[in-house]
């Protein structure tokens, strides 16, 4: 019997992951037999957001700190317009056990976040109605801007960091701006490869999703290999993301 579904993928405290977020793989797959009943890159745009709650609107609300306490805005996606998702119509003869799963990609890669959640469907019962089903990805994109890839660094290390929601949406010190500085942590670590970490250092917000060491991080002397890892957190989501590189203090660097 024919049975439709709406999958939207969002970012845990942001929007629908959407171009911004490099879009999601979506697979509905039946738990018992492990056939794929439906799987699709969800593509179209991020949705919009509201101060004023619509019957459209995702549960997973967008909450802004500010001086005079937490405001919420909520995500939908508006009629007329092309938002990420995935409308499956399966063909179900009993009520099916489905893994529903989604993975966001970078460059059409899976980057290592996703989710997965299970949920019974009845034959001729549709779930099309705007959300849908709303998969929560957890996390945030991490990106390391500098030392360049094509120049190790030598003596000391400046690190500059892109980190954004997983859906991509900037973080900002601007007024309206849903997501604030002062709501996440970032900093970087230095590690020999066949020892200890080294050093630690903070980075502070420069500009639009951009954070940067105040001071360099001084490299041990002496020739030697190293893997830079920057980590962001925002503890008030849950979200946590990460991005490494690989160098020699003399010699060409690897990034992962």
């Amino acid at each position: 019997m024919e049975t439709r579904v709406l999958v939207r993928v969002q970012a845990r405290g942001g929007k629908f992951i959407g171009p911004d977020g490099g879009y999601a793989l979506v697979t509905l797959r039946e738990v018992v037999t492990g056939e794929i009943l439906a799987q699709r890159i969800a593509t179209g745009g991020s949705g919009a957001l509201s101060a004023a709650f619509t019957p459209g609107a995702s549960r997973e609300v967008i909450v802004t700190p500010g001086a005079s306490g937490h405001t919420v805005q909520w995500l939908s996606a508006p009629a007329g317009q092309s938002t990420a998702g995935l409308l499956a119509t399966l063909d179900l003869h009993r009520p099916t056990l489905v893994e529903f799963s989604a993975t966001t990609l970078s460059d059409g890669i899976p980057n290592g976040h996703g989710v997965k959640q299970q949920m019974w469907l009845t034959p001729g019962v549709h779930l099309d109605q705007e959300p849908g089903v709303v998969l929560v990805i957890p996390g945030l994109s991490v990106r390391i801007l500098a030392p360049d890839v094509a120049t190790p660094p030598a003596g000391t290390v400046s690190v500059t960091a892109w980190v954004a929601m997983m859906c991509g949406c900037r973080i900002a010190d601007a007024a309206g701006s849903p997501w604030v500085p002062s709501e996440f942590r970032v900093s970087a670590r230095l590690r020999a490869v066949v020892g200890e970490w080294v050093s630690e250092a903070p980075l502070t917000f420069q500009a639009a999703s951009t954070f940067g060491t105040a001071a360099p991080i001084a490299l041990p002397p002496g020739p030697g290999s190293y893997e830079l890892v920057v980590d962001a957190v925002q503890a008030a989501e849950g979200n946590v993301g990460s991005a490494s590189y690989f160098f020699a203090a003399t010699g060409s660097p690897d990034v992962c």
